[in-house]
């Protein structure tokens, strides 16, 4: 069901997704989960998350739809986040469209301005209870007028839930370090010898990081 959109009905949303994706137009972008349509009007412009696969897997897929849908729920007063405006039909998931680069696409004009601002949403975010747990990909960071910061992508996000699911807690915590070890990874350019004193304290290898890192050159070679 969509909320605060003024003028454009889920009926009318869901026949425009049904026509593009039986057409293939207005695709922005795919991915082994699913793919992404951009919807414009004279009013709106829309990014809508579709879910691949069929049977077992298309479930699993709307699954993690669903599951970032109830995140963005939470962030509805997180501003360096696309709003989210619904999910129509129990399967599409609608975001307002941010146009602005990736920061694979380009790099910030002020670095030390965007790394400090992402530091502190990074903070914002953990004080609300979510931990990204996907910020390596520079996919999932968006460079807005040049300089600042907006997360995207909140499909693995992790929930730090109110109660006593110790394994919950445990798995939250480690996703904090995975964002911030991020963030130190992306504002040193992984030479991670030059980390300031200061910053130091806020990168600390996981044991899933230090696996992979071992499995890495195994990789390689089997490649």
């Amino acid at each position: 069901m969509l909320d605060g959109l003024n003028g454009l009905s889920d009926t009318t949303l869901l026949a425009w997704i049904e026509s593009s994706l039986s057409s293939g137009r207005h695709q922005l972008a795919a991915g082994y989960q699913g793919q992404t349509l951009l919807y414009q009007d004279d009013q709106l412009k829309l990014v809508i998350k579709v879910p691949h696969g069929r049977g077992l897997a298309r479930y699993f897929h709307i699954r993690m739809l669903k599951h970032e849908y109830h995140i963005y729920q939470k962030l509805k007063h997180f501003m360096p986040a696309p709003t989210c405006y619904g999910f129509v039909a129990e399967q599409y998931l609608v975001l307002a469209y941010i146009d602005a680069p990736s920061l694979r696409q380009s790099p910030p004009e002020d670095e030390a301005y965007f790394y400090a601002q992402l530091f502190q949403h990074i903070k914002s975010l953990h004080k609300l209870g979510i931990a990204h747990m996907d910020l390596k990909k520079k996919d999932n960071l968006l460079v807005l007028d040049g300089r600042e910061p907006i997360l995207i992508d909140f499909g693995a996000a992790v929930e730090n839930k109110n109660s006593w699911h110790l394994i919950n807690h445990y798995w939250y915590r480690l996703a904090q370090r995975f964002d911030f070890n991020a963030w130190i990874k992306l504002k040193y350019k992984r030479q991670l010898d030059n980390i300031s004193p200061a910053d130091k304290p806020y990168y600390r290898k996981t044991w899933a990081e230090r696996i992979a890192k071992k499995l890495k050159p195994f990789v390689h070679r089997q490649s």
